[in-house]
């Protein structure tokens, strides 16, 4: 039987929409409701001086999740190196051709979460880019977007919501110049950080500006792996900090390495939750790199590789084997004919690595205050009301139970452990403050009960406040 114009005979096109509507109800991911992105210019955020770019960024709260967008109005000249063992970029390749004619550079580098599902933003922004050009079809003309992604799935949320085309066209068209949001915003919406053993800390995006002279050095990043240090050689969040400090670098790589000496079942189950890779870009870095000095694309290359290896006394550790690590680096002036002394190329290196480390420091989130603990003591009845399943998604149940005269939570159905809730492993739940628990365990998140207008209790939510993680009622 021939098909022609893609269509079906009717008897085909009835299956598949049977098929369609039999399948469409168990994903998880976008969902049938139709996200909304979030954009937004409150917060934290750093403002600098530096013509020919944007910045913008979106997110989906229902993630949380969210893409970062710097566009450059006029096309750049770029370079990029990759250090990480599973990166997750869109048309990096095309800049390790080394062209030096702004024609064959981007238009826009655009960041975002979701793993390999998040480079779909930067298409977004590419077709965006194309709704703005005139002849949009000419060679000449075609509008690029590089991309590159962090994995913010997995233990840290129960869905899959990722950054997608209608993001990053959001992302887009909030852009604005002189101005980058810090900490849990855009890409970095749910980015973590920690080291091994480590429990897993949250993190963000962050910037630094620094200006010697004329030349104008502006470096963004955001850090989904391994720990921030200070320039003091100390770890900037923890989970239990002594006296408000988390101690040397060094006294934390020295108890990671203490566990490999562990029994070999103990060493096994360790690896499992922690180190072993579990899809593209588990912990990585991503950072862009920008400059106004001309530079020819080899000196574009050279800082990309100087910076990204002093990266490593703030970030450690990097460039491991599930790692994404990408560097971009961009000069807004010219490349064809530009030349750099050799004490010129020193001394970039050294301002932008310097401004790299401070855009590192400046990706830790503010974190909101804890609702202080109180002697809260819950009557049976309200216990009782308590007691129910609560689905974060179809794979991913919790059970809330009694337990005595207090209550436990378990993580049940086909979800892997978390961040929060191991599968099969009760814990229980500590009453600190009206419909607030504490859930046992060394991360002590905080479980809060939701209620409709009518008191009536409808779901719960992990972590209420920038990293929340909702469940509904079943």
């Amino acid at each position: 039987m021939r098909f022609t114009r893609g269509f079906l005979p009717w008897s085909a096109t009835v299956c598949v929409l049977a098929f369609l509507s039999l399948v469409a109800p168990i994903s998880h991911s976008q969902g049938s409701a139709k996200l909304k992105p979030h954009v937004s210019y409150d917060g934290p955020a750093l403002t600098f001086d530096f013509p020919g770019v944007k910045v913008g960024v979106a997110e989906y709260e229902e993630g949380p999740t969210g893409t970062t967008v710097l566009y450059f109005p006029t096309p750049v000249v770029a370079a990029v190196d990759v250090r990480g063992g599973a990166p997750g970029t869109l048309n990096t390749d095309a800049l390790r051709l080394a062209y030096d004619d702004p024609s064959a550079g981007v238009n826009a580098i655009v960041l975002s979460g979701g793993s390999s599902y998040g480079l779909s933003a930067a298409t977004g922004v590419a077709n965006a880019l194309k709704d703005m050009i005139t002849d949009a079809g000419n060679f000449d003309d075609v509008a690029s977007a590089a991309g590159a992604v962090i994995f913010d799935l997995g233990d840290r949320r129960f869905n899959t919501i990722t950054p997608d085309e209608e993001l990053g066209r959001a992302a887009l068209a909030g852009a604005r110049p002189g101005w980058f949001p810090l900490g849990a915003r855009g890409a970095g919406r749910f980015a973590m950080q920690g080291l091994g053993s480590e429990i897993p800390q949250h993190s963000g995006q962050g910037a630094a500006f620094r200006q010697y002279g004329d030349t104008k050095v502006l470096v963004v990043t955001v850090n989904n792996g391994g720990l921030v240090v200070d320039r003091k050689g100390q770890v900037m969040r923890c989970s239990h900090p002594v006296d408000g400090h988390c101690g040397p670098i060094a006294d934390a790589i020295d108890a990671y390495l203490a566990t490999l000496g562990k029994p070999k079942q103990a060493q096994a189950d360790f690896e499992k939750k922690q180190i072993n890779p579990q899809g593209l870009t588990r912990n990585t870095t991503l950072t862009v790199v920008l400059t106004n000095k001309s530079l020819p694309v080899w000196a574009l290359q050279r800082l990309g590789v100087q910076v990204h290896n002093s990266m490593a006394r703030g970030d450690q550790p990097m460039a491991e084997g599930d790692d994404g690590d990408t560097l971009f680096t961009v000069t807004t002036g010219k490349a064809v004919g530009a030349t750099i002394s050799d004490a010129d190329m020193d001394n970039l290196g050294i301002l932008a690595s310097e401004t790299a480390w401070d855009a590192l420091l400046a990706s830790l989130p503010q974190l909101p205050p804890k609702t202080p603990r109180s002697n809260l003591v819950l009557t049976p009845k309200e216990l009782d009301s308590i007691v129910a399943s609560y689905a974060f998604s179809p794979d991913a149940i919790a059970e809330v139970r009694r337990k005595g005269t207090a209550l436990e939570i378990e993580l049940t159905g086909h979800a892997t452990s978390s961040n929060y809730l191991s599968v099969g492993k009760p814990v229980l739940l500590t009453p600190v403050a009206t419909d607030e628990f504490e859930i046992a365990g060394p991360r002590e998140d905080r479980l809060h009960i939701d209620r409709d207008a009518t008191g009536s209790i409808v779901g719960i939510t992990l972590n209420p406040g920038l990293w929340a993680v909702h469940a509904t009622r079943k």
